[in-house]
């Protein structure tokens, strides 16, 4: 009887403690909250605690503490929206960068009367000429296709053929080239050839295309004979880049060449020859002139748009302006989407040693036209081998660079996207803005230089800055992470009146603290043998 009644009192007992146990250990009891709401610095919640205060007081500070939490964390949200969908502003600086400490543009100059002596081209088996026929076709009747043969591809190997065989040369376009002051003779061995939109053109002053281009390019390209000059052709380092500037090594004649100065004095000028005598039988027939494009020293002239267009008797002039692009190093470590640019380091393209948004859209398009059309546009880069899109695959490659848009087509075609590529704008980068001013000279009557040799069909053209100032246009961020941190604290302060020590605090009372008390209480407990009254 004794030892029934002692079990049934131990086991309510246990029951009991397991019971109150498992309470303490999920919450702290009503002493514990009330002793932290005397002595925290949180504002409002000693009110919740206090002892001996009406219900309804209770309830009002519960209320007024609920809309204050809610409106800070409003305004958190609001602020940190902000911060991810406007994080950087573009600010000016006028006396960071002179001209003399960036390059001038690269000059690229393209001849419409693109073949001759075509007449004495050479005759070989049916597809040979064929193929011969439609790279003339591509050439001469850009607004006429669809002439004589029309074909889906042709052998790069002929096409290479036609090209050296028949081109325009430098030397019968620009016979005479002034560099400042400076007179360079046999001005085509510093000027390097390159196929464009508009054909075989002739650059000068841009970046040598073995610094440039990757081996793969570069081999398709190797049958123009790129340039004479060795001391272009054998410098293998590039001495400027737009993210890390002139190479400390320069010589005054690497490429890119600089200016001194924003008078017409430390112009460059250019005397073209547009005569087409001589010439054999060579297309297109209409008038020759020149499409003069300007453009940055890294880019390609592919896709660029012209600058002007030049004809015989002219005298053209170029003024331009220079301005500068940089981001800020305080955003350099962001991910590139964030940042929406690329270091050089982070983006490797196929065909170009040299990063810059235009050659990686080059690329993208050239790699589109590939994978759909089975070819690749004669203007585009393209592996040694690959053949080039003949004028029946004109269409595939209109609809593989333009994502197939057309006006009169009821959707478009998506699959093929150049935002695909991912491809950004530079985090540095040169920008050169023109304008144009075209005069018509009888050069005959009003040629007063002796070194200038001018007749009825030669053009002048000459370009300059038009001030010696750059102006800088920075990326920097709207509002940096540690400002963040800040705003964020205040709105915190001005709410609830905490500070970051105020969240340490809570941790300390409702980890730290409450863990070793629990512990305490349990060893203090486990001392004492428990006693039971019976009855």
């Amino acid at each position: 009887m004794f030892n029934a009644r002692r079990e049934i009192v131990i086991q309510r007992h246990r029951r009991k403690t397991k019971s109150s146990k498992i309470k303490s250990l999920l919450l702290p009891n009503n002493n514990y909250l009330r002793e932290f709401s005397s002595i925290t610095s949180l504002h409002g919640i000693m009110y919740l605690g206090e002892p001996k205060r009406p219900l309804l007081e209770r309830v009002f500070w519960v209320g007024v503490m609920s809309l204050v939490m809610s409106l800070c964390g409003l305004q958190i949200y609001q602020l940190y929206s902000n911060w991810l969908s406007s994080r950087t502003i573009l600010t000016l600086d006028n006396n960071k960068y002179g001209i003399w400490d960036l390059p001038f543009p690269a000059i690229t100059f393209c001849s419409d009367i693109q073949l001759q002596h075509i007449d004495n081209r050479t005759l070989g088996n049916d597809t040979f000429n064929k193929e011969t026929e439609d790279v003339i076709n591509l050439l001469c009747n850009k607004f006429e296709i669809y002439k004589n043969v029309t074909l889906k591809i042709i052998n790069s190997n002929n096409w290479e053929h036609v090209i050296k065989n028949h081109k325009t040369r430098c030397k019968n376009l620009i016979p005479m080239l002034f560099w400042i002051q400076d007179e360079i003779y046999s001005p085509c061995d510093y000027i390097q050839p390159i196929i464009t939109t508009h054909g075989l053109c002739y650059t000068i002053n841009m970046i040598p295309h073995h610094q440039l281009m990757h081996n793969n390019y570069l081999l398709s390209t190797s049958f123009l004979n790129l340039t004479q000059a060795d001391i272009i052709a054998k410098k293998n380092e590039t001495t400027w880049t737009p993210e890390t500037g002139y190479s400390q090594n320069i010589t005054p004649f690497d490429v890119p060449w600089r200016v001194t100065g924003d008078t017409v004095d430390n112009a460059v000028r250019l005397i073209f020859d547009l005569t087409n005598k001589n010439l054999g039988d060579h297309c297109p027939k209409r008038d020759s002139g020149l499409t003069l494009i300007v453009h940055s020293p890294t880019d390609v002239p592919v896709g660029i748009q012209p600058t002007a267009y030049v004809t015989g008797s002219s005298m053209l002039s170029v003024a331009l302006s220079l301005n500068t692009l940089h981001t800020s190093h305080k955003i350099k470590t962001w991910e590139p989407d964030i940042r929406n640019c690329y270091y050089q380091h982070e983006k490797n393209l196929k065909f170009f040693k040299i990063y810059t948004l235009h050659n990686c859209e080059v690329e993208c398009r050239a790699n589109n036209t590939l994978k759909i059309c089975g070819c690749n546009a004669y203007f585009q880069p393209r592996d040694p081998g690959v053949p080039v899109c003949g004028t029946d695959n004109l269409e595939c490659i209109r609809e593989s660079s333009t994502i197939g848009y057309s006006i009169f087509k009821t959707r478009l075609n998506m699959s093929i996207n150049i935002k695909s590529c991912n491809c950004l704008p530079s985090c540095t980068n040169v920008l050169y803005e023109y304008e144009t001013v075209e005069f018509f000279r009888n050069w005959t009557t009003n040629s007063t230089k002796p070194k200038l040799v001018l007749t009825e069909e030669s053009a002048l053209v000459m370009i300059y800055f038009k001030r010696k100032y750059v102006i800088d246009i920075q990326k920097t961020p709207l509002m940096p992470f540690n400002e963040l941190l800040g705003n964020i604290g205040g709105l915190f302060g001005l709410f609830l009146g905490c500070s970051i020590i105020s969240f340490f605090e809570i941790l300390y009372f409702f980890v730290i603290r409450l863990y070793f008390d629990r512990r305490n209480s349990r060893k203090a407990k486990s001392k004492i043998m428990p006693s039971f009254i019976l009855e």
